[in-house]
């Protein structure tokens, strides 16, 4: 073996050894299990792919869905022991259904061109997968298809922006966290014509990860994914394919252990693009539940932010909560 071929391979195995820190990281730090769910099965291009429900009691006829896509390394379990607590909470309240979506070896193929997973090379369609899930739930929930809705966090970030992009008749709403858009040289996604969706990224200015102010995507040095814009340059792309990237003035949505959590919206009214910004805030979902481990940077404890987020794009099936029986 040459020189050249053995750092080659005392690369790979840093890249592992780091990503599987940072996966071993958040598996550790998973809260208790919660009521158990069972795994749901689609099958998709030959391939049977897993997913699991809360549909709470009591929910009216053709209730609104939320889609949830983990992080890297997460899976769906994982993701809802650290945000169920909030989700099911405002799931019973407002009758809505959450399904949890399971990656491809535990990754999605999102927009950027660079991701190195297996879910991107092998080029698994995640889209259909998404599409199968809501017929299902449609099928077996009823839930009404107008009024589905995806939430991603990281990787699962990225996977909202493919559905804001090449779905948009699928989805309502996307709520991206700790994801930014892939600079052009890293965008393998492209929009199809539609309406496109109400957007919310919700994005903290200290992540380790998805930087804040754009730039190159690694895990903590390793694992390279391509560049990213920044955050306010996310939003403002979005925007622009609704007509006007015009940006309000910030306000304040909350404060807690000081780190402050920042709205603000961007194009004309009714406004169909919002960027939360959470000052101090790190590579985390912010929620009262769950604190994530302190090397991904600041948890904002509070639900303030999710519940936000889901009020504004909620705003595109109806102005009524959730649990409104008004169509869009």
């Amino acid at each position: 073996m040459g020189t050249r071929e053995a750092c080659l391979l005392a690369v790979g195995a840093a890249v592992a050894v780091a990503i599987g820190a940072a996966v071993a990281l958040l598996a550790t730090r998973l809260p208790p299990a919660r009521n158990p769910l069972p795994a749901r099965v689609v099958r998709v291009d030959g391939m049977d792919r897993t997913f699991l429900v809360f549909a709470p009691a009591g929910r009216r006829a053709h209730a609104p869905a939320l889609l949830v896509y983990p992080g890297s390394g997460e899976t769906a379990d994982g993701i809802r022991r650290r945000i169920a607590p909030t989700l099911e909470r405002l799931a019973g309240q407002q009758g809505f259904v959450v399904a949890y979506l399971q990656g491809f070896e535990s990754h999605f193929n999102d927009c950027r061109r660079l991701a190195p997973f297996s879910a991107r090379t092998e080029r698994i369609d995640d889209v259909a997968f998404s599409r199968a899930v809501v017929a299902d739930l449609e099928s077996r929930d009823g839930v009404d298809r107008r009024t589905v809705f995806a939430l991603g966090y990281s990787n699962g970030g990225h996977m909202v922006f493919r559905l804001a992009l090449e779905a948009p008749d699928l989805i309502a709403g996307v709520i991206a966290v700790a994801a930014n858009v892939p600079a052009g040289d890293n965008l393998a996604c492209t929009p199809v014509p539609g309406r496109p969706p109400a957007v919310v990224l919700v994005e903290g200015d200290r992540d380790p990860i998805n930087p804040y102010r754009g730039g190159r995507v690694t895990i903590f040095g390793f694992g390279d994914r391509g560049n990213v814009l920044s955050a306010e340059e996310s939003a403002r792309w979005f925007a622009e394919r609704t007509g006007s990237a015009r940006p309000s003035p910030r306000r304040v949505l909350g404060e807690q252990q000081g780190r402050v959590a920042l709205e603000q919206e961007f194009g004309e009214p009714p406004h169909r693009v919002r960027l939360i910004t959470i000052a101090g805030g790190g590579h985390a979902i912010p929620q009262a539940a769950y604190r994530y481990p302190r090397i991904l940077g600041g948890t904002y404890r509070d639900d303030a932010v999710l519940e936000s987020a889901l009020r504004f794009v909620q705003q595109e099936i109806s102005p009524l909560p959730l649990g409104s029986s008004s169509p869009r």
